[in-house]
């Protein structure tokens, strides 16, 4: 086939996999706009205190504040339910309507701009699109009711969040004014979701090492700085918040974690724990063949990890780990931890996901164009798809 050929189809399977990833971004919008709320947290938690936010106009509403009301979760953050009321008072829509679906369903299309930004400049575009074709076939993506778009849970607002602070912190080098912003999108990271404060807080850790590398440590310094603030000042407000709410009918965590307790918790159960979590990711629903595909190309993509890639590689690799360790952390001292991973293993992996769908954009790169990424490895001049690491 001739150049002009090659080009011709290259064109075609670009147009192809923008049209798939619009028709599934335009059926959730579908779905969303005709169907009310059927997951049970998004409905028992999130909707729930939009409405009692709505009713008094304020966060600090009666039913928060009196322990003789039933909340399910009271001090949960509530960045999603003050969403869900803005959407209302925009559209005008009665408390009861399922208009704020749509601000669920736009987190997939934001997912996949998200993910774009860094894939593009790191892969190159046909291993992003390839990654993104592939989390538009994993439904707990998209149409899972307990943690996908199609959902009202709080789970992919906070992986959007967390891996839009990262990216933005990782791709702009010198920047300070994308430093604020990528600390403003991890402060809302930590107003998602009770685990979004460890991973808004870890974000700016794990990239330490690979903005240093860079040279020019204070600014990079004055840079992570920069990108903390706003993520302190968010964990203020919240404690401030929460300290005139009675915690009631929630797990409790803060009261039984103590020094010590997470060990021996890790080593009696995680031999037990691991074949459950393994069975969760290759189960048809929600991720389809999403972990029987990814593991093995990660594998064989190896190389994509490797030279001007390796620190931005282990970058990501944290940053996908960090919401398992804090799963694992909380099914090391809970009471009965294998319903509690049955139900919240997929809701992790989905915080992560921005993080996962990078590493496989990586692993691709090497294995669509073989003969670039050695050339990129080895140091050879020549044109790169991708900006250089």
């Amino acid at each position: 086939m001739g150049r002009g050929g090659e080009a011709r189809w290259r064109r075609r399977l670009r147009l192809a996999s923008l049209a798939l990833l619009t028709l599934v971004s335009l059926g959730l919008f579908a779905d969303a706009v005709t169907d009310p709320v059927t997951g049970w947290d998004g409905r028992m938690i999130w909707s729930t205190q939009a409405r009692y936010l709505r009713a008094e106009g304020t966060v600090d509403a009666v039913a928060l504040r009196e322990a003789r009301w039933y909340v399910h979760h009271p001090r949960y953050p509530l960045l999603l339910p003050v969403a869900q009321e803005a959407v209302l008072e925009v559209t005008g829509a009665a408390e009861d309507r399922h208009v704020v679906r749509a601000l669920y369903a736009a987190l997939f299309p934001a997912l996949l701009l998200v993910f774009w930004d860094g894939a593009v400049r790191w892969a190159g575009a046909p291993a992003a699109r390839l990654a993104a074709l592939a989390a538009a076939g994993a439904p707990a993506f998209t149409f899972w009711q307990d943690g996908g778009a199609a959902s009202a849970y709080s789970d992919l607002p906070l992986g959007c969040l967390a891996g839009a602070g990262l990216i933005l912190l990782l791709r702009s080098r010198r920047s300070l004014a994308d430093a604020l912003a990528a600390g403003l999108l991890l402060a809302g990271a930590a107003l998602a979701k009770n685990e979004g404060a460890l991973l808004a807080l870890f974000a700016p850790l794990i990239a330490l090492p690979f903005l240093l590398h860079r040279g020019d440590w204070r600014r990079q310094a004055a840079r992570l700085l920069i990108s903390l603030l706003p993520v302190l000042l968010a964990l203020a407000f919240l404690a401030s918040w929460r300290a005139g709410i009675p915690n009631r009918y929630d797990e409790g965590y803060a009261g039984f974690v103590k020094p010590g307790a997470f060990w021996p918790g890790v080593v009696t159960r995680i031999p037990r724990l691991a074949p459950l979590a393994v069975g969760r990711m290759l189960a048809w629903d929600p991720w389809a063949a999403f972990w029987w595909i990814v593991p093995p190309v990660l594998l064989a993509g190896w190389h994509g990890f490797r030279g001007r890639r390796r620190r931005l590689s282990w970058t990501l690799a944290l940053a996908a780990a960090a919401p398992l360790l804090v799963g694992w952390g909380a099914y090391s001292v809970h009471w009965d931890p294998a319903p509690l991973l049955a139900v919240t293993w997929t809701r992790f992996l989905l915080q992560g996901g921005p993080a996962w769908l990078l590493l496989l954009a990586l692993a691709l790169r090497p294995l669509l164009r073989p003969k670039l990424a050695r050339n990129s490895h080895q140091g050879a001049k020549g044109p790169i798809l991708a900006e250089e690491i």
